[in-house]
């Protein structure tokens, strides 16, 4: 018999070892080592599992064979002697699906929506074991129990002065030099200090002797069950229940933390709650451990969670706790915005569905509601909104909740004029008011002003309870101020309620969507949409009304509305008011003359005002004028003349980009680089909206009259000495004028033409924005021509060089807007 264990321990020995090798030879040679191989060394204690990985220098964490999770820190005369790992999340898992997948619609605000529920106590095993290690540089207590392994320092003193450490043996005895063996084990250290002293004193005459403890001896014990690692432990003989359940690991979460069993020889010990710690601090049933100790850890016992407006939300485990109220206290009772009257439990009845139970628990039959396995307690919050308030909104002081009492008025809450903001508007207020018991929205409007005025008035209105009273000013729009408002006026129409709301556009302050007051007239709503502007037409509007027959036929109506009439037309729900502008209305329109007037500046005119008119009552044009110069811009011709820039250069940016895909010879890469050049001239030009004039005859000749609009502005400069050269020539600049000088002349005296000029096509741009063509142009002859002061004489360039781009036509465009803008601008 003997024979067959050992060949079978040397068999597992030298399977081992092979295994071991191939692991080594994984790691250097590529190895890899069978099943059963693993397996075989899998089957061994962790202890034999690291020393003979040790002796043969393989890294089991590197190899992925470590086992079970990480060791705890523990003393170092502490050995692990098995371990293996539990984990299990089931009733977490249970309850945070049974909040998530929660059909009762709750509000978002709820605290069991926002978090995820846990067991209650397990987190007390996240820190570090070693931080719940008994200190073993304390003063033993007096009741400690001396055994074999524990040290005693004895010094005596007297007659003779020596000392001795001594350790008590397997015998239970230490051997105290000159007296002998003292039998000490089995007894308490105090008991074992009285009696060496006592040995000393009698045998040793005149000697006395000093007892103090050494290092403490280690014991053994085991924790079982449902530990997080569960095995074989040496620890401090001081250490307790709990210090074991730390070095452990912990309890998983499968685990009782209520009944924690400590056993002495098969027989039950004590058992300890750790919820006397946790909840109470209670550590009176924390025994202390014996050699051969074994804690036994039972699976969970039945399960309750706590959700809602409680201090610790989790989940219990119930020992004696029958009553929902008894759960409650565990949860650390109620948060201040409890609502325990409304307390709902969810539970799995007997036939495996889950049900409801409501619980009114600030009443004994709702806390007397006995509780189950698994269920779920849900504590719900008061109400956010306030009851017995009214509330304040708009361009006051103190906006905010008033206490509301009955008979409680306008003037309780605003008092005088004084607690309103700066620039207030007194002629409307607005109460928005629900209808009880659907809380369906109504308005009621009426005159601040009145209110503040005469107290005794029917304007000042008797509030009720979870009114709002909404003030307003002359600047902020209100319909931005009441859109939360008119939106639930939306929400709560229906086919029998039409939109309690009224449109109102055209010439008020502030048009938009306003709530309607049935009561409400035409006149009252425009108060609301902050009266009438200054342009409006204030005796009469316009009401656009839908109605329909008793057959649901839809017809439109318009109504006209007199609005100098303070018994005005009363609106409907849906009614669209509109404000007409005051007949022949104008805004202020202004011109701006500049240069040589005897009165330059801004001139307000009238409509169908001329030029010559506002020439007149600026004083007219001084000597030194030069009116065949004069620049006359018009706004919306700008921004005709910017959009036509934009076309140009966006189709002349695609024309060089699709020049750029194509395969192009030297003569086309130079044009298309000439082209780009053109656009950033392009680019640069800034759109005048110049109108070409005669001055002279627009002020002259009554049957020319240039009539002004809103923005004209009129730039007359003194008189012009020199003429411009630009474009293709040697050197582009401006001429003293000369009375015999063509333009050929004065493009001789710039250097001439360049290569790339195009001198067929030489033009010239009068003073006053005109284009003519020299006689010698192909493009027709301008016989009455002729070269003046302030003229620009323009050399295009040949366009046929960028042919491959784009059409002359539109060339020829760019070439005028930008010789355009470069004689306005040096007319300046």
């Amino acid at each position: 018999m003997k024979t067959n264990k050992r060949q079978t321990f040397y068999t597992l020995r030298l399977a081992i070892i092979l295994l071991l090798g191939a692991l080594w030879g994984s790691l250097a040679f590529g190895f890899t080592p069978t099943t059963q191989q693993i397996e075989m060394f899998k089957s061994l204690s962790p202890e034999q599992q690291r020393a003979l990985a040790s002796q043969y220098g393989v890294d089991l964490n590197q190899m992925g064979l470590a086992s079970g999770p990480a060791q705890p820190n523990l003393q170092p005369n502490q050995t692990v002697t098995r371990t293996t790992a539990q984990d299990n999340t089931t009733l977490e898992d249970a309850a945070n699906k049974t909040i998530q997948t929660d059909k009762l619609n709750e509000s978002a605000s709820d605290t069991t929506t926002k978090g995820q529920l846990k067991q209650f106590g397990y987190d007390l095993f996240s820190g570090t074991p070693d931080a719940f290690t008994p200190a073993s540089d304390i003063p033993p207590p007096d009741s400690y129990v001396l055994g074999p392994g524990d040290n005693l320092v004895v010094q005596l003193y007297g007659k003779e002065n020596n000392s001795y450490s001594l350790t008590i043996n397997r015998e239970g005895q230490i051997q105290l030099p000159e007296i002998g063996p003292i039998t000490l084990a089995g007894i308490s250290f105090t008991d074992a200090r009285a009696l060496l002293a006592d040995t000393v004193q009698q045998q040793m005459i005149g000697v006395k002797a000093s007892v103090t403890m050494g290092t403490l001896r280690s014991i053994r014990i085991f924790v079982l069950g449902e530990a997080l690692q569960p095995g074989s432990y040496t620890v401090s003989s001081l250490s307790t229940m709990t210090n074991a359940l730390f070095a452990s690991g912990g309890i998983s979460k499968i685990g009782s933390l209520r009944n924690i069993q400590l056993k002495r020889q098969g027989k039950l010990i004590t058992s300890l709650d750790l919820y006397d710690l946790l909840l109470n601090g209670d550590t009176s049933k924390d025994a202390r451990l014996l050699p051969g100790d074994v804690i036994f850890i039972p699976p969970i016992g039945a399960t309750a969670g706590v959700s809602g407006e409680v201090k610790r939300p989790a989940i219990y485990e119930l020992k004696k706790e029958k009553y929902a109220a008894e759960v409650i206290e565990l949860a650390g009772s109620y948060t201040p915005t409890a609502y325990p009257a409304v307390t709902r439990i969810e539970r799995i009845d007997a036939k495996g569905n889950r049900t409801l139970v409501d619980a009114d628990l600030t009443k004994q039959s709702g806390k007397n509601t006995k509780v189950q396995d698994a269920d779920m307690i849900k504590v719900f919050s008061v109400l956010e909104t306030m009851e017995d308030v009214v509330m304040l909104e708009g361009h006051v002081e103190r906006p905010g909740g008033f206490a509301w009492h009955p008979g409680m008025r306008v003037t309780d809450i605003i008092h005088s004029a004084e607690e309103l903001l700066p620039f207030p508007d007194l002629n409307v207020a607005l109460i928005e008011r629900e209808t009880q018991p659907t809380r369906e929205k109504t308005v009621l409007t009426f005159s601040l002003g009145e209110a503040l005025k005469n107290p005794a008035s029917a304007e000042n209105i008797e509030l009720k309870t979870r009114d709002k009273l909404y003030v307003f000013n002359f600047e902020t729009p209100r319909s931005d101020q009441l859109k939360d408002l008119v939106a639930r006026l939306k929400v709560q129409a229906n086919k029998q309620l039409r939109k309690q709301t009224v449109n109102v556009s055209g010439y008020v302050r502030f048009p938009g969507e306003y709530p309607l007051n049935p009561s409400m007239s035409a006149k009252d709503m425009v108060m609301l949409a902050g009266g009438l502007t200054q342009n409006a037409y204030g005796l009469r509007g316009e009401i656009t009304r839908i109605t329909y027959s008793e057959t649901e036929e839809q017809s439109i109506q318009h109504i006209n509305v007199d609005l100098a009439n303070s018994g005005s037309t009363a609106l409907k729900e849906e009614d669209q008011l509109h404000i007409k502008r005051l007949p022949n209305w104008m805004d202020q329109e202004t011109v701006t003359i500049e240069g040589e007037v005897k009165f330059p500046g801004q001139y307000k005119i009238k409509r169908g005002e001329t030029l010559a008119q506002v020439i007149e009552r600026a004083g007219g044009l001084n000597e030194w004028a030069y009116p065949e110069a004069a620049i006359f811009t018009r706004e919306e011709l700008r921004a005709l003349e910017a959009q036509r820039l934009k076309e140009l250069r966006d189709k002349l940016e695609g024309e060089i980009a699709a020049a750029n895909l194509e395969t192009q010879t030297e003569h086309e890469k130079i044009a298309v680089n000439e082209a780009q050049d053109l656009l950033e001239s392009l680019n640069a030009v800034r759109p005048l909206g110049r109108m070409v004039i005669d001055l002279k005859a627009a002020i002259n000749d009554a049957a020319q009259p240039i009539q002004l609009k809103d923005g004209d502005t009129l730039t007359i400069p003194r008189k012009k000495q020199a003429v411009t050269v630009v474009g293709e020539v040697q050197f582009p600049t401006s001429h003293i004028f000369e009375s015999n000088a063509d333009s050929e002349k004065y493009i001789e005296m710039s250097g001439g033409i360049t290569q790339k000029a195009d001198k067929k096509r030489i033009y010239v741009v009068k003073a006053n924005g005109r284009v003519f063509l020299p006689e010698h142009s192909g493009w027709f002859k301008a016989n009455n021509y002729k070269v003046e002061p302030g003229d620009t004489v323009v050399v295009p360039l040949d366009a046929d060089r960028i042919k491959p781009l784009t059409l002359w036509t539109s060339i020829s465009q760019v070439f005028y807007q930008i010789a355009l803008g470069a004689a306005a601008v040096a007319s300046f």
